[in-house]
């Protein structure tokens, strides 16, 4: 009988690749919560985020901004701010698909895999 040879191979974690990951998943969920938000301008009796904006039960005649209605109301139409919400909805998209190639690396066990995901990962948070 021939003698036999066993070969293991181990896989290690680099520990960048994994902080990559989390900050990845914080920024998505910090995305989220800003863009859920309607702190983004703030007064006494007024708040308005990207999609709504609301009025205090006790605020004072005149509303600003033309509103004739207390509580929260569809956002003002203006160019800024539809182009803040596009821009954060963007980074929003990009990086939920960077952290998911991120993810992919980690999980897989062919090292050429893991080099395209992670390498694909980097560019799509560069260009969030």
């Amino acid at each position: 009988m021939a003698p036999m040879t066993v070969i293991e191979t181990i896989t290690i974690t680099r520990p960048l690749k994994v902080i990559a990951f989390l900050c990845g998943a914080l920024a998505l969920a910090l995305l989220v919560m800003s863009l859920a938000s309607t702190d983004w301008l703030m007064t006494q009796d007024f708040r308005q985020g990207l999609f709504l904006h609301c009025v205090d039960e006790d605020a004072k005649d005149p509303f600003p901004f033309g509103v004739d209605k207390l509580g929260c109301h569809r956002a003002r139409d203006e160019y800024y701010i539809r182009a803040t919400a596009g821009l954060c909805i963007i980074a929003l998209a990009t990086d939920v698909f960077a952290t998911f190639l991120t993810g992919l690396g980690l999980q897989s066990g062919d090292p050429q895999k893991k080099y395209k995901y992670y390498r694909l990962a980097v560019y799509i948070m560069l260009a969030s």
